[in-house]
């Protein structure tokens, strides 16, 4: 190579750089966690909703520009893409769960982006999304933690990223979060939440005995725990019943944001013989006496279904019903 070659290769590189580092840095930049709130936010982000949120919208920007969403998910956040992999083909687990609708009703907003939902059951080896009907438990786990929807009670992701759960209970800080020192988000939370409210359900006990998670968890989930159920029971017109299924179990200590129990929502449906979890979060005592309000109980009261759940020929509509509330501690 001649000098001339030489210096020409060498401009050309000077030149080029620039260029380089300026794609390099709209790309770091791009990624903005927490971020910064706007006049009239619903809620702020903190350092909880991190790298999660900044995540979401980079996967969110990816989806519309029809570009992949892996890359955003091995550079940001490789530990759930573990989990994911850890998690495929737990027909145990996945049998556990219901369906649930990717729409607030109260935000009258979409949950989760679509293309992330999509990406998460193929990670997963599950059924795709059909339209706004996906897998509950795939969308209140990994889902919540990409969703970007400000709602007045937070991020969907704050019952995972907060400790208000594992605090109230006794538990394992983390150990229902994104990063558990064992097991994945879905399969604690589901042998957890399982172990509990589906435990007296024929059609659950084979799962249940089929799932792998922390023995200290699990040695929780199966013990004596006393719960506050309420059952609403609806009769439709093809002799088919519906429960819903709404477990209180009370905190040992209350969190910081005022949290005093674990709702755990599951449902039985006659035509499948089988009881199905739904999702679980934290609420506050206020909540609880609702909810269970004396006045609210009895024969002929309106019954629909609660927090995303998706029950064909049954969601959407309004029935009367039977709401009855009683303790259970086996």
């Amino acid at each position: 190579m001649t000098e001339r070659n030489k210096r020409g290769g060498v401009v050309k590189t000077v030149l080029i750089l620039p260029f380089i580092l300026i794609f390099l840095q709209a790309g770091l930049f791009s990624f903005e966690c927490p971020k910064k709130s706007e006049p009239g936010a619903i809620v702020v982000e903190t350092v909880l909703d991190c790298p999660w949120a900044g995540a979401a919208r980079l996967l969110i920007k990816n989806a519309e520009n029809n570009e992949s969403l892996e890359s955003v998910f091995s550079a940001y956040t490789p530990g759930i893409l573990e989990q994911l992999n850890s998690d495929r083909g737990n027909s145990a687990a996945f049998n556990l769960w219901g369906e649930s609708v990717n729409f607030d009703a109260m935000m009258r907003a979409t949950i989760v982006h679509p293309d992330i939902l999509s990406y998460l059951s193929l990670k997963l080896g599950i059924a795709r999304p059909k339209g706004k009907i996906i897998h509950a438990g795939m969308e209140h786990t990994y889902g919540y933690l990409f969703s970007v929807l400000e709602t007045k009670y937070g991020f969907k992701r704050a019952r995972w990223v907060k400790d208000d759960i594992e605090s109230g209970l006794g538990l394992e800080k983390g150990i229902l979060g994104p990063k558990p020192s064992e097991g994945t988000l879905f399969s604690n939370i589901t042998c957890f939440a399982g172990n509990i409210s589906l435990r007296n359900d024929l059609s659950a006990r084979h799962l249940l005995q089929g799932l792998s998670c922390p023995a200290f968890l699990k040695k929780y989930a199966v013990g004596k725990i006393k719960r506050l159920r309420l059952v609403e029971t609806v009769s439709l017109p093809d002799n088919r019943s519906i429960l819903l299924r709404t477990d209180f179990i009370p905190f040992a200590k209350v969190s910081a944001g005022g949290n005093a129990y674990l709702l755990i929502y599951s449902i039985y449906d006659s035509k499948d013989d089988k009881a199905v979890l739904i999702t679980l979060f934290p609420v506050n005592k206020s909540f609880v006496e609702r909810m269970t309000d004396s006045k609210t109980l009895g024969g002929h009261k309106t019954v629909k279904t609660r927090y995303n759940a998706w029950v064909e020929g049954f969601s959407g509509k309004k029935f009367k019903g039977v709401r009855e509330v009683f303790w259970v501690d086996k």
